[in-house]
C-alpha cells in the first residue's frame, strides 16, 4: 500500500513541477466568443488552431456562453477555424500572430447559416476523461485505454466512488444510497444485483458514466447519494453501422466475453440493438470471527469459507425502435433482458473455543445458485407542439425473477478429529417481482431566458417471496423447518408530481429550481401474518442549483437537494444465508426509509475543480452484526441508524504535461459522524477518511497509447464496521490497427493485490467483537479487440429515459 501512495505522490509532483516550468516559459493564449446567426452563443462549437501548413496545433470546445480559450500557444502565425454541424465552417481571413506570453482576444465571431447539408465531412473531438458540469461529473470512456474488463472496475477507479465488495453497496462522495441508471433508465434491482450486473457489463460498450451528485426535480427523489448514469454506445444520413468486441484473459482462472451493438436508420425508421456476454471464475475467501462473553467465560467462534469454485455468466441485451411519425412526433419501443447465473461451491470450517481451549470443530461444505433475470418493455411518445412546447409520455412493464437455492452438509469433529456427518439442510428461495410504470413530462419555454417543466408519475410494484428450509438428520427423511419457512407478499404504489424551472438571471448567472412531491403506500405481509408493514406517507423534495460565471476561466456553483432512500425489496423480504450453523445473514421487514438533506458548493478554474459538500441523512441503512451472546449466535442484518453526517471535500486536477502526456488526479476527503442505537446503547463513531486516484496517458509512436492508473481509499467506517484501506495499480496499452482493423488493448489490473476487504468492530459495552474479511483480489491480464462496421455517418439512436428508470434500483 505504501508503494501505491509513493506512485501517486510522484504522479502529482512530477506534473506540477513540469507544468509550472511550462507556465513560466509560455503563458500565451487566444480567446474569444462565437455566436450563431441570431447572435446567440454557438455552444459546443469545435475551435481549432492551425499552423501555416494547415496542421492541427490545438483544439477546444466553446462553452455555454459561446466563449473559448486556446491555452499555452507557442509564438508564431496561426489560422483559427470554427466548425459546427449546424453552420458553415468559419476560417479566419488572415493569419493571427502571437508572441510569448501574449493574451490575445479575438473580435466576436458570427457563424453563417449552412448552405448545404453536411456531406462527407466528419468532425471528431477527443474529450478529456473527466468533464465537470453544474450537477454532475462525466467520465468519457470512449478514448480510454486502460478501462478494465467491466463497468464495476471503472467505477472503483472513478472520482469519489467507493465500492464495498463485502456489503455489495456503492457510495459517492462519502454517502451511501447511490441509484444506478442505464441510458437514463434506473435499474431497480437490489444493490447486490446492481453490483453483479455492473460486474458483467463489458466496458467496451460504454460511452460515458455520469456521476449526478445533485439530481434535478424531474428525477425521482430516490437515492440519497445521487445517481450514476451509464450511457451505452450507439453508433449521421441513412445506413447501418455498429461495433463489436471480444476479450479473453486470465486471473486465478480463465475469463472471456464479447459484445455487439448495431444501429440502422432509413427514412422514418431507426432500429438499434446490443448484446454482451461475459464469463468469470474468481475464487474467494471469506472469514468471520466472533468473540462473546457468557458470564465469566469468553467464547470465540471463527469461520473460514473457501469459495474455490464460483463460475459466473452475465448477459445483457436490448433492442429498440424509433418511428418518426411526423416532424414533431416520435414513437419508440424498447425491450431489455438481463441474466446473471452465479454458482458457488465452498468448504466452510468453524472452530469454537472457550477461554482459549478448543471445544468443537464443524465442517459445512455447501453449494449455492443465485440466478437472477429480468425482462422489461417500454413504449415512449415524444411530441413537440411547437419550438416552445413539448410533451413526453412513457409506459413500462418489468418482470424480475430471483432464484436462490442452496444446500448444506453439516459435520462435527469427534475426539479423534474425524468429521462425522450430523445433518443436511436445503434452502429454497424464489422471488418473482412485477412492476408497472406510467409517467408524463411537459416542457414549456416561457421566454428566451425561462423554461418551465412539470410532470407526474405512477408506479405499482408487487412481489411474492417463497422461502423454505428443510433439514434431514442422518438416517432420517427431509423435514420442513416451519419456523424458518414463509410465503410473503408486498404491494407498493408511489405517486409523484413535480414542477421545475430554469432561468438565466443575468448574462453570468443561471438558476434552476424544482419541487417534487411523492406519496407512498407500502404493504408487506405473509400468509400467516398480514400487514407486517403497512405504511402510508408523503413528502416534499425541493432542489436548487445556481451557477455563476466569474470570468472566462472561473465559475462557481451552488446546489441543494432533499432526497429519499427506500428499503430495497431484497432487504425487506425474509431470507436466510448461513455462513455456519450459528452465523446467518437475513432481511429486516421493519426497515424505514432514509431522508437526506445535502448542500454543495464548487469552484472551477479553467479545467480544475474544487468542491465542498455537507449532508445529513436521517435513518441511514447499514448492515449491522447483532450478537445473541447467551446462545452464541450472530445475525447480520440491515438496520436503520439514527443519522449519518458527512462533510466532503473533493479536488479534481487535470494536467497536460506535453503533447504526449496527460494526467488527471482526484482527491476526496470525508469527515463522517455516525450515530446509532445498538441493543439499547447509544453509539457515536467519528472519523476522517480520504481517497485518491490518478490516470496518466502516454501517446507513443506507431499508434500505441499507454495508460497507468491507480486508486487508494484510506481506512473508514461503514455503519458500525471499521474497514481497512484498499487500493491498487492498473496498467493498459492500446494499439490502433487502422480504420479496417479496429483497436487492440492489453490491460493488467490489480497489480499489487491490495484490493481485499478487512473489517472489524469492537463494542465491549454491547458484547460485540467481530472481524470480517472478503478476499477476492486477483491479478488479471486481459486482451480486448474492438472494431466498427458499416457507415460512419449514421445518426445515433435516441438516448432517452424510460418511465421505469427509478423502479429497477429497488429490485
Amino acid at each position: 500500500m505504501k508503494l501505491l501512495i509513493y506512485i501517486f505522490v510522484l504522479m502529482i509532483i512530477l506534473p506540477f513541477s513540469k507544468w509550472e516550468l511550462m507556465a513560466q516559459q509560455n503563458d500565451a493564449q487566444i480567446s474569444g466568443y462565437v455566436y450563431n446567426p441570431d447572435n446567440e452563443p454557438a455552444l459546443y462549437s469545435t475551435v481549432v488552431l492551425l499552423n501555416k501548413d494547415s496542421v492541427l496545433v490545438k483544439g477546444a470546445l466553446s462553452q455555454q456562453d459561446g466563449s473559448f480559450v486556446l491555452e499555452n500557444v507557442s509564438p508564431g502565425d496561426y489560422i483559427v477555424q470554427i466548425r459546427n454541424i449546424e453552420y458553415q465552417t468559419y476560417t479566419s481571413p488572415a493569419s493571427i500572430t502571437i508572441s510569448t506570453n501574449e493574451q490575445k482576444v479575438l473580435d466576436p465571431i458570427v457563424l453563417s447559416t449552412a448552405i448545404n447539408q453536411l456531406g462527407e465531412v466528419v468532425v471528431t473531438a477527443n474529450r478529456s476523461f473527466v468533464e465537470t458540469r453544474v450537477d454532475r461529473m462525466v467520465l468519457n470512456l470512449g478514448n480510454i485505454t486502460n478501462i478494465g474488463g467491466n463497468a464495476l472496475e471503472v467505477l472503483e477507479r472513478s472520482p469519489g466512488i467507493l465500492i464495498n465488495r463485502f456489503t455489495k453497496t456503492i457510495s459517492m462522495f462519502g454517502k451511501d444510497g447511490v441509484v444506478v441508471m442505464i441510458n437514463g433508465k434506473i435499474s431497480r434491482m437490489s444493490s447486490d444485483a446492481v453490483v453483479q450486473m455492473l460486474e458483467g457489463m463489458n466496458v467496451a460498450n460504454i460511452e460515458r458514466i455520469e456521476l449526478i451528485h445533485t439530481p434535478p426535480a424531474n428525477f425521482d427523489a430516490e437515492g440519497n447519494a445521487g445517481i450514476l448514469n451509464i450511457v451505452l454506445k450507439s453508433n449521421l444520413a441513412d445506413g447501418f453501422n455498429g461495433t463489436y468486441s471480444i476479450n479473453g484473459g486470465r486471473g486465478s482462472n480463465n475469463k472471456y466475453g464479447g459484445g455487439v451493438n448495431f444501429n440502422y436508420r432509413r427514412g422514418m425508421l431507426n432500429l438499434y440493438s446490443g448484446y454482451d456476454r461475459n464469463y468469470d471464475l474468481n475464487p474467494q475467501v471469506f472469514s468471520n470471527y466472533r468473540g462473546v462473553y457468557q458470564d465469566l467465560d469468553f467464547l470465540e467462534t471463527e469461520t473460514y469459507s473457501n469459495r474455490n469454485h464460483t463460475p459466473t455468466t452475465v448477459q445483457n441485451a436490448r433492442i429498440g425502435m424509433d418511428l418518426q411519425l411526423s416532424e414533431k412526433t416520435v414513437l419508440g419501443v424498447l425491450g431489455s433482458f438481463f441474466d446473471r447465473n452465479w454458482y458457488m461451491e465452498a468448504v466452510n470450517t468453524t472452530t469454537i473455543s472457550k477461554n482459549g481451549v478448543n471445544e468443537s470443530s464443524l465442517s459445512m461444505p455447501n453449494s449455492e445458485t443465485n440466478h437472477n433475470r429480468s425482462f422489461s418493455g417500454n413504449i415512449n411518445l415524444n411530441h413537440k407542439f411547437s419550438e416552445k412546447h413539448a410533451i413526453n409520455m412513457d409506459a413500462d412493464i418489468i418482470y424480475y425473477d430471483m432464484n436462490n437455492p442452496s444446500n448444506y452438509a453439516i459435520s462435527q469433529a469427534d475426539f479423534s478429529g474425524v468429521f462425522v456427518p450430523q445433518y443436511d439442510m436445503k434452502i429454497g428461495k424464489n422471488t418473482p417481482i412485477n412492476i408497472g410504470v406510467v409517467m408524463m413530462d411537459y416542457t414549456f419555454q416561457a421566454s428566451d431566458k425561462i423554461t418551465l417543466e412539470t410532470g407526474a408519475k405512477y408506479t405499482l410494484m408487487e412481489f411474492d417471496n417463497n422461502f423454505r428450509i428443510d433439514s434431514m438428520h442422518i438416517g432420517a427423511s427431509w423435514t420442513e423447518m416451519q419456523d424458518f419457512t414463509s410465503q410473503s407478499y408486498l404491494n407498493e404504489d408511489i405517486m409523484g408530481y413535480y414542477v421545475s424551472f430554469s432561468a438565466k438571471a443575468t448574462s453570468k448567472t443561471e438558476i434552476k429550481g424544482g419541487l417534487r412531491y411523492e406519496y407512498t403506500n407500502t404493504n408487506l405481509g405473509s400468509v400467516i401474518q398480514p400487514d407486517i408493514v403497512d405504511r402510508h406517507y408523503g413528502s416534499w423534495f425541493p432542489s436548487l442549483y445556481i451557477t455563476h460565471r466569474i470570468s472566462d476561466s472561473q465559475n462557481m456553483n451552488f446546489s441543494y437537494s432533499r432526497r429519499i432512500t427506500r428499503p430495497q425489496i431484497s432487504q425487506l423480504a425474509p431470507f436466510y444465508i448461513f455462513t455456519d450453523p450459528s452465523t446467518v445473514l437475513t432481511g429486516n421487514s421493519a426497515l424505514q426509509p432514509a431522508i437526506v438533506n445535502a448542500v454543495r458548493i464548487d469552484y472551477g478554474f479553467k479545467s480544475w475543480r474544487a468542491a465542498v459538500s455537507y449532508s445529513l441523512e436521517e435513518g441511514s441503512m447499514s448492515w449491522v452484526p447483532v450478537i445473541d451472546h447467551q446462545r452464541n449466535r450472530q445475525l447480520n442484518t440491515i438496520q436503520n441508524l439514527d443519522n449519518v453526517k458527512v462533510l466532503n471535500l473533493s479536488l479534481y486536477m487535470p494536467l497536460k504535461i506535453t503533447s504526449w502526456w496527460e494526467t488527471t488526479n482526484n482527491l476526496v476527503v470525508n469527515n463522517t459522524e455516525t450515530n446509532l442505537n445498538l441493543q439499547g446503547n447509544d453509539i457515536q463513531l467519528r472519523g476522517v477518511n480520504y481517497g485518491f486516484n490518478f490516470a496518466s496517458t502516454f501517446k507513443l509512436p506507431e499508434g500505441f497509447v499507454l495508460e497507468l492508473t491507480g486508486n487508494y481509499n484510506s481506512p473508514r467506517n461503514w455503519g458500525v464496521i471499521s474497514w481497512n484501506a484498499t487500493g491498487d495499480i492498473h496498467m493498459g496499452v492500446q494499439k490502433d490497427l487502422g480504420s479496417s482493423w479496429g483497436k487492440l488493448r492489453f490491460n493488467a489490473s490489480n497489480l499489487l493485490l491490495t484490493n481485499n476487504w478487512y473489517g472489524t468492530t469492537r463494542q465491549p459495552d454491547n458484547n460485540l467483537m467481530v472481524d470480517l474479511s472478503l478476499q477476492f483480489s486477483e491479478r488479471v491480464f486481459m486482451l480486448t479487440w474492438s472494431n466498427t462496421f458499416g457507415s460512419d455517418r449514421v445518426r445515433a439512436a435516441r438516448t432517452r429515459q424510460t418511465g421505469a428508470s427509478e423502479e429497477r434500483q429497488r429490485l
